[in-house]
């Protein structure tokens, strides 16, 4: 951090280092400071970092509606070419967003533009396998339970088979079409997935929807004795 204000000494308008400023106060749980200073470096630049205030907004401070108005804005900012911070395309983010305000069919719609596009200009092995994975996840909490399969098949392909998350969705798919039997299954190998480590995450804060062992363990007791609370 010193190193950085004496960067801004020298010149008060390096872009990024106004920027990188921001990034301690983010991470140790101080809005106000981020705020002020990831601010002055989206004004410095916001074509490079626009984007990634909005990620921040999305993942640090769960403010969907601020995070996509940032993702937005690269739209305008750089209406041809498609911003990827923090390495994902902002339509995969914006996917996050809308799914956190639970506004299912804009979240189906920007996940569905970042595959269509990742498996059009690279192949399909290309689309992170969370893409797939969250397209399931949208169609659970919409009720649209028929077209899970599809995309948790596709998330567990590219996953190689380990994904306590998709494992356990598709417990969830076969509880909610009232076959146990399958669904014990599935939340078995969810539980020896998770124990394994194969499970979505971040290193500083919670995924959007992340799941915990917790919950699968409360589901296959669940499922043992439907009967009791």
């Amino acid at each position: 951090m010193n190193e950085i204000e004496e960067i801004l000494v020298l010149d008060p308008n390096h872009c990024d280092a106004l920027r990188e400023r921001s990034i301690p106060y983010l991470k140790r749980g101080m809005p106000q400071e981020w705020k002020k200073y990831i601010d002055q470096g989206v004004k410095c630049d916001p074509v490079s970092w626009i984007g990634w205030r909005g990620h921040h907004y999305l993942y640090y401070y769960r403010n969907y509606t601020k995070a996509i108005a940032d993702f937005d804005a690269t739209d305008t900012l750089t209406p041809n070419h498609i911003d990827t911070p923090q390495g994902h395309s902002v339509d995969f983010w914006r996917g996050h967003a809308y799914l956190g305000l639970k506004d299912y069919e804009k979240s189906l719609y920007y996940y569905r533009k970042h595959i269509d596009r990742v498996t059009t200009e690279f192949g399909e092995d290309w689309v992170e396998p969370e893409a797939f994975l969250n397209m399931a996840i949208v169609h659970y909490e919409n009720k649209s339970l028929d077209s899970m399969p599809y995309y948790l098949d596709k998330a567990l392909n590219y996953y190689q088979d380990q994904s306590a998350d998709a494992k356990y969705y598709y417990a969830l798919y076969h509880s909610s079409k009232e076959d146990k039997s399958k669904a014990l299954i599935w939340v078995d190998k969810a539980i020896k997935d998770y124990l394994n480590s194969y499970y979505k995450r971040k290193q500083f804060n919670e995924e959007i929807r992340q799941v915990y062992v917790e919950e699968m363990i409360a589901l296959e007791k669940k499922l043992k004795n439907p009967t009791k609370r």
